[in-house]
């Protein structure tokens, strides 16, 4: 049965059989038809959600499409961007500062055979199996960073094996035992998540879903799902990426990460989202 419990703002709409319940923020003078609305609104979002994961596995793994040098062997742009691709502290924690809201999504996890330029990385890797791992790392909203890692499947099955949507990074800086390669860096042309960029307006939405065989029906809406609707600008200089191995005890894995468009890499002594956001609470 569908419940409705009216209050000052909200209301609550709970269906029993399924235990669901859906919390609608609505105005004190709604109408029912306001409240069915936006609840078919909502029920349109969440199918969105699941149609757009649909897709991604059906991508995944995206891999990465790039030479690997050492840094000495690029003219870097300039030494902002040089500082970012070397630095050594952690990755997620510098860009953390730049945002209030910073989001990891896991694009896939699993066992797979890596590419020749990760196999040639990694001395034992005919010795275990590995997981591949893709990942995007969202600031503002925004797709700021695209990681791959390849990890030893032992150590996904027991150390990570409650990852989840986590930043790798964080278990990896937080443990006095990994030791870090030095960075091996690349240019790209492409952006790597750019096959992604699928519910940018209705067009896109009917053809991506067309192309896998769902129903067109289930795309007809005026709303974009901005979660996955990267910008695909690529400046005259490409995009970067470095990539580098760690080791623990008798264990090794290797991590590319690529700066998308908007990643405040490429911005010069940005103003960062978070200090913006407090700015504007002390007006």
């Amino acid at each position: 049965m569908l419940k409705y419990i009216n209050k000052d703002v909200t209301r609550f709409i709970s269906y029993d059989p399924c235990k669901l319940v859906i919390i609608v923020p609505l105005g004190k003078n709604n109408t029912d038809a306001d409240t069915i609305y936006a609840v078919l609104d909502l029920l349109y979002r969440i199918k969105i959600n699941f149609l757009n994961h649909l897709l991604q596995i059906n991508q995944f793994p995206l891999g990465i499409n790039a030479v690997w040098k050492t840094a000495a062997q690029y003219d870097l742009p300039d030494q902002h961007l040089a500082d970012w691709l070397l630095h050594t502290g952690s990755l997620t924690e510098r860009l953390q500062a730049h945002t209030n809201s910073f989001e990891v999504q896991v694009l896939g996890q699993a066992t797979l055979d890596a590419e020749q330029s990760e196999i040639d990385a990694l001395a034992d890797y005919h010795k275990h199996n590995w997981q591949i791992r893709e990942v995007i790392l969202y600031g503002n909203g925004k797709p700021w960073v695209f990681a791959r890692s390849v990890l030893p499947e032992h150590l996904c099955n027991t150390t990570w094996s409650t990852l989840g949507n986590q930043p790798l990074g964080q278990r990896i800086f937080n443990d006095d035992k990994f030791v870090r390669s030095e960075f091996v860096i690349a240019q790209l042309n492409e952006n790597p998540i750019a096959s992604l960029d699928i519910f940018g307006s209705d067009e896109s939405v009917l053809k991506g879903i067309k192309a896998r065989g769902f129903d067109s029906a289930q795309a007809n809406s005026t709303q974009a799902n901005s979660a996955l609707n990267p910008s695909n600008k690529v400046s005259s200089s490409g995009l970067w990426g470095r990539r580098s191995a760690f080791q623990i005890l008798d264990w090794h894995l290797l991590v590319a990460e690529i700066f998308l468009p908007d990643c405040p890499s490429y911005v010069v002594n940005p103003q960062s989202e978070k200090s913006k956001n407090e700015t504007r609470e002390l007006k």
